[in-house]
């Protein structure tokens, strides 16, 4: 009887050893995915910040290389306050435009909806930076190692986070295409191009708007 309790015990054991390697494994699968997503947010914001110069055509790509200079060491949470303070000034941060021009000046900006919409998504950038900070410096150092429950609350915590994370990315992402592009077409040709660039923005708009109510049935 006794060497039968003395197995059981050991069977217990050597399962709740398993149980607890398989969760902490994906507890740090799900740790590291967080932080490569946050380190891809950083990322855009620099990209982001760089697309928005103002100058001459010839101007525009030695102003985003100086940019992306300037944004490299950069945290998250610099950048996430940079752009939240862009949002926030909207078109009085835009660049004075010179007197004197031998050139047309071009200013490469972006907002985001109407003021609710932007101040939704300030308060859901800085919401992720609070969460990546959280993360890092309370919720990993705070971690019960040996408990199965601890590394539970750890993965559903972090699934939520991510969630949030790749909407932002998508988000950004948006914004960087429509920046890029504008960039793009700007320098190539100015004159030429940018009226072809508005109007497909225009009809990309117009696209995504719901489409008017039919007209009444006759009685």
């Amino acid at each position: 009887m006794l060497g039968i309790g003395v197995m059981q015990q050991d069977e217990s054991a050597q399962s709740g050893r398993i149980e607890i390697e398989t969760i902490r494994s994906e507890a740090l699968r799900k740790v590291g995915r967080n932080v490569v997503n946050f380190a891809r947010l950083e990322s855009g914001l620099k990209i982001l910040l760089s697309l928005c110069i103002s100058g001459s055509p010839k101007d525009l790509k030695r102003k985003k290389r100086r940019r992306i200079r300037e944004n490299h060491r950069k945290t998250l949470g610099n950048l996430t306050m940079q752009i939240v303070s862009s949002l926030e000034k909207g078109h009085d941060n835009l660049e004075d435009i010179p007197e004197n021009l031998d050139d047309i000046h071009i200013s490469l900006s972006f907002s985001v909806g109407d003021d609710k919409g932007s101040r939704k998504f300030r308060e859901s950038l800085l919401e992720l930076v609070k969460d990546r900070n959280n993360l890092i410096h309370h919720r990993l150092a705070e971690l019960d190692s040996t408990s199965v429950d601890s590394y539970r609350m750890l993965i559903e915590y972090l699934d939520e986070q991510q969630k949030r994370i790749i909407e932002k990315l998508d988000s950004i992402g948006i914004l960087l295409d429509l920046l890029d592009r504008a960039r793009n077409v700007i320098v190539s040709d100015p004159q030429g191009q940018l009226s072809k660039f508005l109007l497909t923005c225009d009809s990309c708009e117009a696209q995504q708007q719901d489409p008017p109510d039919p007209p009444p049935m006759s009685q």
